[in-house]
């Protein structure tokens, strides 16, 4: 009887063995996994606690695409550095394209291919592909006051001022400020003038496509013409528009202007260098949104000494945590 029930506990240790095992293995290939790159998947994927005790860097993929293996063989380097090895940073990758991960995948709000995300803070990455760049985000992050002394000053944006105009307009500046931190360049301020003219041409403007008004119809008390910068949708909030404009960095060189490249003008009047002044304003129950801007960006010709790019380690959400607040969050609704 003793001898039976020995080899039935025995035969329940392998089965819980082998049930185990199936849940904590997940597949993966190079240049996605290797020997410094866990592969992970619902069965292994650590826990909200261990992430945050651990430095836990993770790559978001689908399958097999081009830039997914790109940002694979980039982090492989990145991470086989003696500085980067010396933090202990944990660094896996789960493939959002298996059935099995696809809630959890969609639980870090990862719908866009590749990521490359901080567990514990939720961080992107959003610098160029390549080990250089990315060793020295995953240097930083891992330890925030190891920035260098350029960047520590603009760690924290300078306070942002209350002005006399609603909750929006103070929200419209601080989205704008935020990105000018991140590319270390003057913050703006608000300007009433700019302020009315935006509100002027938002009642009117069209809202089912994307048009400028005439220039007659943003000038400064001093005759000069505003920059203008439009959106349109429903219930749009200032983070999420301000956003939307520099989400044209992605057609850049890493931030910096690219001549002949089409849809660019948002995200260039945003960094613009000469800019100093900012008015913005909702129309037709905020389904436009309208900012101009004094001095006006986008001169012709001066686009590459004009356009800031992010500083070292300022890319993406890292960027903006360190310079005060995501961006789309600010003012949402």
């Amino acid at each position: 009887m003793q001898r039976m029930q020995r080899v039935l506990c025995l035969v329940w240790c392998v089965a819980v063995a082998l049930v185990h095992s199936s849940e904590t293995t997940c597949a993966g290939s190079r240049p996605y996994i290797g020997d410094l790159i866990v592969a992970l998947c619902a069965g292994n994927f650590p826990v909200k606690a261990a992430a945050t005790e651990s430095f836990w860097v993770v790559h978001f993929y689908a399958g097999n695409c081009r830039r997914c293996r790109e940002l694979a063989t980039a982090l492989e380097s990145a991470v086989g550095g003696p500085a980067i090895l010396k933090r202990h940073i944990k660094v896996g990758a789960v493939d959002c394209h298996n059935a099995l991960n696809t809630q959890l995948c969609k639980g870090y709000k990862v719908w866009k291919f590749p990521v490359l995300m901080i567990l514990s803070t939720g961080a992107r990455y959003a610098g160029p592909l390549d080990p250089t760049a990315m060793s020295a985000w995953l240097f930083e992050a891992s330890e925030p006051g190891l920035l260098s002394p350029a960047s520590q000053k603009m760690s924290v944006c300078p306070a942002f001022q209350l002005y006399e105009e609603p909750q929006q307009a103070r929200d419209f500046l601080t989205a704008h400020n935020i990105y000018r931190c991140m590319a270390g360049i003057d913050m703006l301020e608000w300007d009433s003038t700019a302020f009315q003219t935006a509100r002027a041409y938002a009642h009117t403007a069209p809202t089912e496509r994307l048009a400028h008004s005439k220039p007659s119809e943003r000038r400064s008390k001093q005759g000069a013409t505003f920059g203008e910068n439009v959106a349109v949708g429903h219930n749009l909030w200032p983070g999420q528009v301000v956003a939307r404009w520099y989400d044209e960095i992605r057609n850049t060189q890493f931030g910096s202007f690219r001549p002949n490249r089409a849809g660019l003008g948002h995200y260039t009047q945003l960094v613009w260098r000469k800019t100093q002044k900012v008015g913005c304003s909702f129309g037709q129950n905020r389904r436009v949104a309208v900012c101009h801007y004094d001095p006006a960006g986008n001169e012709r010709g001066k686009h590459l000494s004009q356009v800031a790019p992010p500083l070292p380690g300022f890319f993406g959400s890292e960027g903006q945590a360190r310079c005060g607040a995501i961006v789309e969050t600010i003012g949402a609704r």
